[in-house]
């Protein structure tokens, strides 16, 4: 697909199949959740509380599949590891910095219905979104070169 190609919602992407899709290897070694996906699905799904929108681009929206848009998974791993540092710190005060800094801004970016990564669903349905290469222009070869000198 080039970026002169209409966007089908049907179609696949390349690396964008959660089965290709491994942003950074899980270790449980150190940590209070052995994965992710744990941590996601006992911790946070548990504990976040927003008012979603059944409209696609009102309001919140957080796809019920989620786990098929690669912008919000790389968002919500950057959480746990941020979340897992900030549980393990002697600071009293890092869990509430770890809100602060870290998920509300994740989570306003990614529940955002108008611009955010699931722009496309509703509380109740999937679409697919597509990933802004699609819509860029090519550089010219030779472009960047005094950047890697």
């Amino acid at each position: 697909m080039t970026a002169d190609d209409d966007f089908h919602p049907d179609d696949d992407f390349p690396g964008d199949h959660p089965d290709n899709f491994d942003p950074v290897p899980e270790k449980a070694a150190s940590t209070k959740f052995s994965s992710f996906d744990a941590w996601f699905e006992t911790w946070l799904s548990a504990i976040v509380a927003r008012k979603l929108s059944s409209s696609t681009g009102k309001n919140r929206v957080f796809c019920p599949r989620w786990f098929e848009h690669p912008e919000v998974v790389v968002r919500l791993h950057a959480l746990w590891t941020a979340w897992e540092a900030a549980s393990a710190a002697e600071d009293g005060a890092a869990m509430s910095a770890w809100w602060v800094h870290h998920a509300d801004p994740q989570l306003r970016t990614m529940l955002d219905a108008e611009h955010g990564p699931m722009y496309l669903c509703s509380r109740d349905s999937h679409q697919k979104t597509p990933p802004i290469r699609l819509n860029l222009a090519q550089a010219p070869a030779g472009w960047f070169d005094e950047l890697t000198g």
